[in-house]
């Protein structure tokens, strides 16, 4: 006999305030206050749980936090639902080909990395390929290597 079956079918325990645990995650997903919602959802209740939750319009946390636009829950929740994952800070060598995104910009400039920029730096100094300006550093997050 498979004793793992048997452990599947137990429910899992009841939590203790749930409905106001629930009431104050959908609150704090409305209000894009992620400090409120790490309480609940990070701290006090399994993911299994909160997870399956939905309010009276049958929205889950989840999907609220998109259709509300609030950008801060989504990325706690879809982190702690496993649907993002952080970036790997790379290194990037002197002389190397990039792609610089700038916010509000639909397309990425091509640049050139300077200097040899370790991952643990935050700047990373380019020069672009196109117009005059001077060489300067630009946010990590915002470079991407270029295919080679």
């Amino acid at each position: 006999k498979d004793d793992t079956a048997a452990l599947k079918e137990i429910p899992p325990e009841p939590i203790k305030d749930e409905a106001e645990l629930r009431t104050k995650a959908f609150r704090a997903v409305v209000k894009d206050d992620t400090a409120a919602l790490a309480e609940v959802v990070v701290d006090r209740v399994p993911c299994s749980v909160w997870s399956q939750w939905q309010n009276k319009a049958g929205k889950d946390l989840l999907t609220l936090s998109e259709e509300r636009g609030s950008s801060a829950a989504y990325s706690l929740l879809a982190k702690a639902l496993g649907l993002l994952k952080e970036r790997k800070r790379e290194s990037f060598e002197e002389r190397e080909a990039v792609w610089v995104l700038f916010n509000g910009e639909v397309q990425p400039r091509r640049a050139t990395v300077l200097e040899d920029t370790p991952p643990e730096s935050d700047d990373i100094l380019v020069e672009f390929w196109d117009g005059d300006e001077p060489a300067s550093k630009v946010d990590r997050n915002l470079v991407l290597k270029a295919c080679s």
